[in-house]
C-alpha cells in the first residue's frame, strides 16, 4: 500500500513540474535545490526540451534505470518547493 502512495505522490510532483509554464521559473526552481550538472541537464532535457528517458540516458552515459532513479530523487527534492 505504501508503494502505491509513493507512486501517486511521485506522479503528482511530476505533474506540478510539468505545469510550470515559464522556463525562467523552471530554471529558478532547479537553482533552489542542490543538483549536479548531470541532474540539471537531465531535468532540462526532459522537461524543457521534451527528450525521452532513453535519449537522456544515451546522452548522459547512464542506463535508463539510472536516469529513472535520478529523476525520482530529484522529484523528491523538489517536493517541498512545489
Amino acid at each position: 500500500m505504501e508503494d502505491l502512495y509513493n507512486m501517486s505522490k511521485h506522479i503528482d510532483i511530476k505533474h506540478k513540474v510539468k505545469s510550470i509554464n515559464r522556463k525562467v521559473d523552471f530554471y529558478n526552481l532547479l537553482d533552489e535545490i542542490i543538483l549536479t550538472e548531470n541532474e540539471k541537464k537531465m531535468m532540462i532535457l526532459y522537461y524543457v526540451e521534451g527528450k525521452s528517458i532513453e535519449y537522456i540516458a544515451d546522452e548522459l552515459g547512464y542506463s535508463v534505470q539510472g536516469i529513472c532513479k535520478m529523476h525520482k530523487r530529484i522529484l523528491n527534492k523538489l517536493e517541498s518547493l512545489l
